[in-house]
């Protein structure tokens, strides 16, 4: 009788263990966790400057978000965008303003979490912009999305707080 007994738990445990391996879309997913915008002093010219910290945790379903043997090929992007606020309501402040498309590389040493034979990589990004200031405007929103090597597009985020940058 005991070795039936002790036969059902060895089930039941075997049963527990092996549980429905969770799997996620193909198309990276962002949630915003945080965000700062810090004083700085540019070390080349003295002039001031304005530097945006964003954290954002991410899960990429098929594992390609980062990919350290393609470093001088990644696709795998942080897009941001800029808003203006005039009169009361925001514009999108073109990238013609920064001289450049705001697409950044992704850190590809950040933390992640990514375990057996599971291709999905989880994580949290923290990214810093550096603009200098003064800006022609004293109140901005940021959007952001991220892209993997796929270029799957990932939600867009928008921090959900104005900014005021004097």
């Amino acid at each position: 009788m005991k070795f039936y007994y002790g036969l059902l738990v060895v089930f039941v445990i075997i049963a527990v263990g092996c549980g429905k391996i969770q799997s996620y879309s193909d198309i990276p997913h962002i949630d915003f966790v945080s965000y700062k915008l810090v004083d700085m002093t540019d070390p080349d010219s003295g002039n001031p400057e304005k530097t945006l910290v964003i954290n954002f945790k991410f899960v990429d379903g098929d594992g390609d978000l980062f990919d350290p043997d393609t470093v001088g090929n990644n696709k795998s992007k942080l897009f941001l965008t800029f808003y203006q606020k005039k009169d009361g309501v925001f514009y999108q402040v073109p990238d013609s303003f920064f001289k450049t498309q705001l697409a950044f590389r992704l850190p590809y040493d950040q933390v992640m979490d990514r375990t057996g034979q599971n291709k999905t990589q989880k994580g949290t990004i923290q990214y810093s912009y550096s603009f200098l200031y003064p800006m022609p405007f004293d109140t901005i929103r940021v959007k952001f999305y991220i892209t993997d090597m796929a270029e799957h597009h990932s939600d867009t985020i928008q921090i959900p707080a104005e900014i005021a940058l004097k």
